[in-house]
């Protein structure tokens, strides 16, 4: 039987009135709930059939070894049907009016939605350590007296830019994330308005690589060619479903690569 914390009752009083209720509710409603015949038959079948082994059961005074295990092995087969049953007919069934699937003990999609996230208002803290050979760890933090690195808690992640310049080179300025355009011309030989796939994927095309990542400590492989060269890296943290709320960029950051 269930024993996991879900909307199926695991006391078997509970779960007869759950699943009585759930039969009576469905053979009334099965046409107008678009409930296919076969599987509202299925249901009232279980449940005459249940009601024969639950009877059994009630009085633990006169109640045999044999009927309890009747009733279990009963349960071992009733509850996943009665857990699928209710996923695929009735839970996130938008004919049937949200208060009335909650009545019938469900936790229907839209009973509690979830919160939604503000706008960011800190960057990220950067800091960057060279491991040699072209590596550089990247690490952040949300605020500057934190001594681990973490992700914001508002985001799903962080954006990294970052550009390899000479030694004494000026600092770049921030980029300028592009958002995506909506129609996105073919880039052909015919069509003067190409973009570039970074200018399609909202990526800024003036220097900057790109990086994104759903940890706040991570290890890039830079190239040896870029050993020498200063890495300036400027991050935001990122709302992936709201760009919107993103943060603004952190300061620029910088390492010499070795």
């Amino acid at each position: 039987m269930s024993r996991s914390k879900d909307y199926i009752p695991g006391n078997a009083s509970d779960f007869n009135n759950f699943q009585a209720n759930l039969n009576t509710k469905v053979t009334a409603n099965a046409t107008a709930w678009n409930i296919p015949a076969n599987m509202a038959t299925e249901l009232n079948d279980r449940s005459t059939a249940f009601a024969l082994v639950y009877k059994d059961i009630i009085n633990v005074e006169t109640r045999t070894r044999q009927q309890v295990l009747a009733y279990n092995e009963f349960r071992q087969t009733y509850d996943p049907f009665l857990r699928s049953f209710c996923q695929s007919f009735l839970t996130n069934n938008v004919v049937i009016p949200i208060d009335e699937r909650k009545a019938l003990g469900l936790n229907p999609r839209g009973l509690n939605p979830p919160s939604k996230r503000p706008k960011i208002g800190t960057s990220p803290i950067v800091k960057l350590v060279p491991l040699g050979g072209g590596e550089v760890k990247f690490m952040f933090k949300v605020e500057a007296s934190n001594k681990r690195t973490g992700r914001h808690p508002d985001s799903n992640g962080v954006n990294v830019y970052y550009r390899f310049l000479p030694v004494n080179a000026a600092v770049p300025a921030p980029p300028i994330p592009v958002p995506p355009p909506t129609d996105q011309p073919q880039d052909d030989a015919t069509n003067t308005d190409a973009k570039t796939s970074d200018e399609l994927n909202g990526i800024p095309t003036d220097g900057f690589e790109h990086y994104f990542s759903t940890k706040a400590s991570f290890t890039q492989q830079l190239g040896l060619s870029n050993i020498g060269k200063v890495l300036h890296v400027y991050a935001c943290w990122v709302n992936t479903t709201n760009p919107a709320n993103n943060s603004g960029f952190s300061m620029v950051s910088t390492v010499v690569i070795s």
